[in-house]
């Protein structure tokens, strides 16, 4: 028993929040410590305040790949901010389908924005395909936030519930060897403990 608790504290100790399914990291070394191959987009290459249509494909890098849209009102287009991406329209959060190889972790700066698409104080949501919900606050445009599941995710939606939301500095990519056997050791620990 002693083994067991000492290897669920260790693991645990790595994470801000951990779940059966998903660990959630708010500090960006820990989560590239946790990743293996990934592909980073910083969309630095758009025209600030342009329209960039109803979708985005990025990647491929490392094999991976995602589509990303304004999802919510009809004719949901994305907004190009100061070097981040949002959506046109108040009420659309950013969905985002992984099209290239298994992606078991996203990561990034999610953050209300104001209608410019600079940061303003907020609360966004993020939902994963597993399950998996999230709120938080973020206290900057560069406040970063990583999720590490041990099953496979095939999208991820972030929402602004006080205004427009944006992302920057966006990770797609699988855990490093072995980390998924650790989350899932960490996770039936926690629950031979309830």
């Amino acid at each position: 028993m002693m083994r067991h608790l000492t290897v669920g504290i260790a693991v645990l100790g790595v994470a801000s929040v951990a779940t059966a399914s998903t660990t959630v990291y708010t500090n960006e070394a820990d989560f590239l410590a946790a990743i293996n191959d990934y592909l980073l987009e910083d969309f630095d290459g758009y025209v600030y305040g342009g329209f960039t249509e109803y979708t985005l494909d990025i990647g491929p890098m490392n094999g991976y790949s995602a589509t990303i849209s304004g999802q919510g009102d009809a004719n949901s287009f994305l907004w190009s901010g100061d070097g981040n991406m949002s959506t046109n329209n108040l009420t659309d959060g950013l969905h985002v389908e992984f099209t290239g190889a298994p992606t078991f972790s996203t990561g990034g700066f999610f953050f209300s924005s104001d209608i410019s698409g600079f940061y303003q104080p907020g609360t966004v949501t993020v939902d994963l395909s597993n399950g998996f919900h999230y709120e938080y606050d973020p206290v900057s445009d560069s406040d970063f936030v990583g999720f590490v599941s041990t099953e496979e995710l095939d999208w991820a939606y972030f929402f602004s519930v006080d205004s427009w939301v944006s992302m920057d500095h966006f990770y797609i990519d699988s855990p490093a060897p072995g980390a998924l056997a650790l989350l899932g050791m960490a996770g039936l620990i926690r629950r031979r403990r309830r």
